[in-house]
């Protein structure tokens, strides 16, 4: 069963893969080789491909020589028809009737941010920007296509004097910081993260924008409470953590903080169809974590004052943007694993190598929608330019 196993695995692996048991057989030849260290491994992954390998590498028991992001490109492709649709937890929906579910999201969100400003610097950009980035060439450095991405975003959102810009989930405050200093406006972002929001606290005060940028320590229901309307809204990689089934409550928060003939852009990781999600991801690195399908998003403001604009997939963004974070965590790791230890260092590899994957081989998208607030005829027309192919065929 396991010959045949790897021998069907093989033939979506570049190079063709071998696998060396505990007991010393090696089944298979091929550059990427699998050593398997423990008896378990190969039972549990049987059981459950995803979490069996998952939870494997992350301790140790498996050990890759060769190319991880290829293997994971070709075990995708092999099991891509056999993915278990993901089955929601019972749980949450009792805690959604009890009242008590925003409550467990803050601390889903907080248990990913609040590992620390200093472990996120070891590996983000100089602009702690932990979203995708875009980049106009391959060449292109990080730091430059963070810029760029948030260029993208004051074009796209229209900012001009006056404007009040609220960022629902505003991280380490790229966003409002830079966006303050760039146009006459005034800014407002909200976390969840106790450490995001000391930080951003903090560089206000550094860089003199008391009185024209403010942050919170929030959750988005609880926006309506500031009393404040803006005109443009942005959130970055922050409705990834709404969950499902909470959508359409996001919008209409949302909706009600806005002004009409405002412009809200939504910058999400997410879906074509509705489809699995990782549950190895949701259990170790993002606890309550959902990506959402271009038909949830759409179906959840379908009621509501929210007219579509335009939406953008920078899928292989995501890919390049992961990989300039694989790169500068690797260049860090004896120290991440000193700290930290070598399970979380596997953990957190992991994690990248994956997610970069689900981008290359598209089962991960990364979308801009832009709403208007009720319909809007005067907005500029778009028109794309197109850029040098960031892979080559």
């Amino acid at each position: 069963m396991i010959e045949n196993l790897v021998k069907d695995l093989a033939k979506f692996v570049e190079g063709g893969l071998s696998v060396e048991l505990y007991d010393g057989r090696v089944i298979g030849e091929g550059k990427c080789k699998v050593v398997v260290k423990d008896p378990k491994v190969i039972r549990d992954i049987i059981r459950d491909p995803e979490m069996g390998f998952g939870e494997h590498y992350m301790k140790g028991n498996i050990q890759i020589i060769g190319d991880l992001e290829g293997l994971l490109c070709g075990c995708t492709k092999y099991l891509k028809d056999e993915g278990e649709k993901l089955r929601f937890m019972p749980l949450r929906s009792l805690l959604k009737i009890l009242g008590l579910l925003k409550f467990v999201e803050e601390k889903e969100v907080q248990r990913h941010y609040d590992l620390g400003n200093d472990f996120y610097s070891l590996w983000l950009d100089s602009s702690m920007t932990y979203s995708c980035a875009f980049f106009k060439s391959p060449d292109c450095t990080l730091e430059e296509a963070q810029e760029e991405k948030r260029r993208i975003i004051y074009e796209k959102l229209q900012l001009s004097e006056g404007d009040r810009l609220l960022d629902i989930g505003c991280g380490w405050g790229s966003i409002i910081l830079e966006s303050a200093k760039l146009y006459p406006i005034t800014t407002v972002g909200i976390t969840l993260s106790k450490n995001q929001y000391e930080y951003v606290k903090e560089r206000i005060k550094q860089e003199g924008l008391e009185g024209r940028v403010e942050v919170y320590l929030m959750h988005y229901e609880d926006l309506p409470k500031l009393g404040l309307k803006f005109n443009k809204v942005v959130s970055v990689g922050m409705f990834e953590h709404v969950g499902k089934g909470r959508h359409k409550k996001f919008f209409e928060v949302v909706s009600k903080i806005m002004e009409d003939g405002g412009l809200f852009l939504l910058h999400t990781i997410g879906k074509v169809h509705p489809s699995s999600q990782s549950r190895w991801i949701r259990k170790y690195i993002f606890p309550g974590g959902y990506l959402p399908s271009i038909e949830e998003v759409l179906r959840a403001v379908r009621h509501l004052d929210f007219n579509l604009i335009d939406i953008d997939d920078w899928r292989l963004h995501y890919y390049f943007t992961l990989k300039e974070w694989l790169k500068r965590f690797y260049s860090v790791g004896d120290y991440v694993k000193e700290k930290y230890g070598e399970e979380f260092f596997r953990m957190w590899e992991l994690y990248l190598v994956a997610s970069a994957v689900s981008f290359y081989n598209g089962s991960n998208h990364l979308f801009q929608f832009l709403f208007s607030k009720g319909v809007v005829n005067n907005y500029p027309v778009m028109r794309r330019s197109f850029l040098q192919p960031l892979l080559m065929a």
